[in-house]
């Protein structure tokens, strides 16, 4: 079968006619461009148009399958034996697409409900994001394929104002899905640029300033450094330093103090330590919490003010044989980058992956779970 050869004879039947391709499209009920694709030869009529199709140019379905006119037409029982393979065949097709239909509408619901569940649970991510496309993606597919093989495909394609009412709103939508992956990217480049940039780090005694950290990074560390101590007066050795890095969404940092004491001094600030509680309002009332002692999960025993809780920890070691005291608030803990110091870290570092759990199931002094409303209340 040649198909350009068909083509060329279709056209010249239509030409004939004196009709445009729209024209004719809309007697068989099909779209122009489909009648552009017969007569170029890249595809070919249905069988179940062919006799609409003969009908219609007062031909054969034997002259349109071979592309010329003969010279005696088609006897009526080849027409009627014609008409009745495309009413079979159009049978066929009616089952299979019956089906088709139905598992397409089943389909969309349960894409539209999963889309909707989407939303819903939505939490600003990129990988939340391109789950939400992904998924309206999918919706619109199943909807094309739908329409298609329920024919309103191509009842919609034969009018023009629908078909660019259409058009229009896929294009609006386009624009809102662009501009909101735009948004994504640019944030995900700030984000990236935040994390690759380096941290600031301050060292030094001299720079020790308890106020000046509690104004500063109190916030960001949800931490006000209650288990630091107000000045050095009382160390006779000390040493001090603190890097961070402020992103886009938080500011992640590391403080560490190494304080040595007298006897005395050091049993006074072991006291202190221990002592040491934080009163938070929840809305109904005022609850009291202490620091918790803990001596497993460092190489020291130490007193805990906040662990795991916004992925902060501040602790204070107590080395008993050097009359010395560790105090350490880390923010987002990187165990790899503060490997020269897991003498103070804790003893097992899959602790800090808060998806295993923490020791103490995020506790923290500054903060309680309210009874008014899901979320915390905070000093």
């Amino acid at each position: 079968m040649d198909q350009a050869k068909i083509g060329q004879f279709l056209k010249q039947l239509r030409k004939e006619k004196g009709i445009t391709q729209e024209e004719f499209a809309e007697k068989i009920g099909v779209s122009g461009r489909t009648v552009s694709r017969w007569e170029t030869g890249s595809n070919m009529p249905d069988i179940s148009l062919l006799v609409d199709i003969a009908d219609f140019y007062d031909v054969d379905v034997r002259e349109i399958i071979e592309g010329e006119k003969k010279s005696e037409m088609m006897n009526e029982e080849i027409r009627d034996t014609a008409e009745k393979m495309a009413v079979y065949a159009g049978a066929e097709k009616s089952k299979l697409l019956r089906l088709a239909q139905f598992f397409g509408i089943i389909g969309i619901i349960a894409m539209s409900v999963a889309t909707i569940f989407t939303c819903v649970n939505y939490e600003p991510s990129l990988m939340s994001f391109v789950t939400v496309l992904l998924s309206f993606t999918a919706l619109l597919s199943m909807m094309v394929m739908t329409l298609y093989v329920t024919g309103v495909l191509r009842k919609i394609a034969g009018n023009k104002k629908i078909t660019i009412l259409i058009i229009v709103i896929i294009a609006i939508i386009f624009l809102v899905v662009a501009r909101y992956m735009f948004g994504v990217l640019f944030i995900l480049a700030i984000a990236v640029l935040d994390y690759s940039k380096p941290m600031d780090r301050i060292e030094g005694i001299e720079n020790y300033d308890k106020s000046y950290l509690d104004e500063e990074f109190s916030g960001d560390m949800t931490s006000h450094f209650f288990l630091f101590p107000d000045d050095l007066n009382d160390t006779e050795d000390a040493e001090f330093w603190y890097e961070y890095k402020t992103g886009l969404f938080d500011t992640d940092g590391s403080f560490l103090l190494s304080a040595v004491y007298s006897d005395e001094d050091f049993a006074d600030e072991i006291e202190r330590i221990s002592e040491i509680t934080c009163t938070v309002n929840d809305g109904v009332e005022d609850i009291t919490q202490a620091v918790i002692y803990d001596e497993d999960m460092y190489n020291y025993p130490a007193y805990i003010a906040i662990d795991g809780y916004t992925h902060n920890y501040e602790y204070a070691l107590i080395d008993h044989d050097n009359n010395r005291i560790v105090y350490v608030l880390l923010g987002y803990p990187d165990y790899d980058e503060l490997s020269e110091y897991s003498d103070y870290l804790k003893t097992d570092p899959d602790a800090y992956d808060l998806e295993n759990g923490t020791t103490l199931e995020r506790f923290c002094i500054y903060s309680v779970r309210s009874k008014q409303f899901d979320g915390y209340c905070e000093y």
